[in-house]
């Protein structure tokens, strides 16, 4: 018996619910040109792209895997740990680097046995990252330029590093409510420092 492949399911239940390519991207809100590589077998959708595309056709994201219980444990559906793993670079504000550490240690744990949390968590982390280096860069330059005298507003740096602190914090709870009306999160950044 013959298995069918994930890209081989999602354009037989596109076709069976009347869908074109054009529609099902619009309404799981990705790139027509990812879903024509999906569906042409030239892409394999992972993580978030097949929660969006389960969604879209109203189908478990289990019946659209390609079946691989002897390999991988089943993967799973649950928003509540996508919004955990974004919500815990919080801890920025109670110990250094917990907005990185956090976020990393979650997404290592659950990134093959929950939905989404592959791909998401691995742009929480890169965010993170990124913040975590512009923002201690700035603290250490400044700590460095003031020692030497060369910084004539010694408060500038503390004003700076706070609005940076404040602006993360803006863009994690606005992501946790857009994981949460089930739309797409907003950290895009897609740098390759995690594979």
């Amino acid at each position: 018996m013959n298995k069918q492949t994930t890209s081989e399911k999602i354009r037989a239940l596109r076709k069976s619910k009347g869908l074109s390519q054009e529609a099902l991207a619009e309404m799981a809100g990705i790139n027509l040109r990812t879903l024509q590589r999906i569906e042409a077998g030239n892409a394999v959708p992972r993580g978030e792209t097949l929660r969006l595309i389960a969604q879209a056709l109203a189908a478990p994201i289990e019946t659209l895997s390609e079946s691989e219980a002897t390999t991988s444990p089943p993967v799973h559906e649950d928003t509540g740990v996508l919004k955990f793993l974004n919500l815990s670079a919080l801890s920025m504000w109670l110990f250094p680097f917990g907005n990185v550490l956090l976020p990393l240690a979650l997404w290592i744990y659950k990134r093959n046995s929950v939905a989404g949390v592959a791909e998401f968590g691995k742009r929480v982390v890169i965010f993170q990252i990124a913040w975590t280096v512009v923002t201690y860069g700035i603290a250490f330059i400044s700590m460095f330029s003031s020692i030497f005298g060369q910084l004539r507003a010694p408060m500038f740096p503390l004003y700076f590093i706070s609005a940076l602190l404040v602006i993360n914090t803006i863009v994690i709870i606005w992501t946790h409510f857009q994981i949460a009306r089930g739309k797409e999160a907003l950290f895009v950044f897609n740098l390759k420092i995690i594979p």
